[in-house]
């Protein structure tokens, strides 16, 4: 074989590799990351905070790591079925939780949302 008909195949393999390792990182830069876990007091519903993994690599000032946008969804533990998701300007937001469990309707509501547990929506 001579170099030049390795050339070709050479650089399409190197195309590729360059390909899959951007679409890697794009996974990995977009995938979502846990901030917080809030289990109701009656261990009915879940508070799950999350952010994008790349809003961890925007430098901050000094403790201001919590600053970055995320989103919160409650989640019905019994099936898994999430009641809705809203979106926070800083993931810190999510500490303003608070559960409404022997009100009628059932609520929870933080960051200037509200969600219904009994019909396990946001309103």
């Amino acid at each position: 074989m001579t170099a030049r008909s390795l050339l070709v195949p050479t650089l399409l393999t190197l195309a590729g590799t360059l390909g899959l390792g951007l679409v890697g990182l794009g996974v990995f830069l977009f995938g979502s990351v846990e901030y917080a876990r809030v289990v109701s007091p009656d261990g009915a519903f879940a508070a799950v905070t999350t952010y994008q993994r790349y809003e961890g690599f925007i430098p901050r000032g000094p403790g201001s790591g919590s600053d970055k946008p995320g989103r919160m969804e409650i989640v019905r533990l019994s099936d898994g079925r999430s009641c809705g998701a809203v979106s926070l300007d800083m993931v810190w937001m999510s500490r303003e939780l608070e559960w409404s469990l022997t009100a009628t309707p059932r609520s929870a509501s933080a960051a200037m949302s509200f969600w219904n547990l009994d019909t396990c929506a946001v309103e």
